[in-house]
């Protein structure tokens, strides 16, 4: 392809670099209302060649080789940081005198929910056996288990028959 093919299909209008540093049109990136900005770029220049020091007598030991080109500088690094434009927006009248009131409060109505009876748990085999009025303390005694037994009932009265009845009929087991 050649120049002109170039800045025909660019918007840009592409200039060959000398020697002297040359300019590329950038436009901006961030905010369309910002103007294109223009910046240097220089050709690419070896760095100049670094001249071996004689070799005096070798030595029965192999040195292991230094190295002694300079270290590549990093491009950019001086240049400064882009900057954003920020927006300023006016204070509306809005919000200035805007007074916010609180309602008068009312003693609410008492809430009517049915509260779940505690229950019971009758355990007649797990790590350890009797009646508990939570299901964590049921959990623990027959997690782990194999053939876990453990019933819930409405009050402690018939978790404690329930109970009874398993240790009369030789139910309950510690395991």
């Amino acid at each position: 392809m050649t120049t002109q093919n170039q800045s025909e299909s660019s918007p840009f209008a592409l200039a060959p670099c000398a020697v002297a540093p040359c300019y590329i049109l950038v436009p901006g990136i961030a905010l369309p209302s910002l103007p294109p900005f223009a910046m240097p770029v220089f050709p690419a220049i070896a760095p100049p060649a670094v001249k071996e020091a004689p070799k005096e007598k070798e030595s029965k030991q192999k040195e292991t080789p230094t190295p002694s080109a300079p270290a590549p500088k990093i491009f950019g690094a001086g240049l400064p940081a882009p900057l954003l434009a920020l927006m300023r927006t006016e204070e509306g009248p809005f919000l200035a005198n805007e007074v916010f009131s609180v309602a008068p409060s009312q003693p609410l109505a008492a809430i009517e929910e049915a509260v779940p009876a505690p229950e019971w748990y009758a355990i007649t085999r797990g790590r350890f056996v009797g009646v508990v009025d939570q299901f964590a303390l049921s959990a623990v005694a027959i997690s782990g288990v194999a053939h876990n037994a453990n019933k819930a009932y409405a009050t402690q009265a018939l978790a404690l028959d329930a109970f009874n009845k398993a240790l009369t009929w030789g139910g309950v087991q510690v395991v």
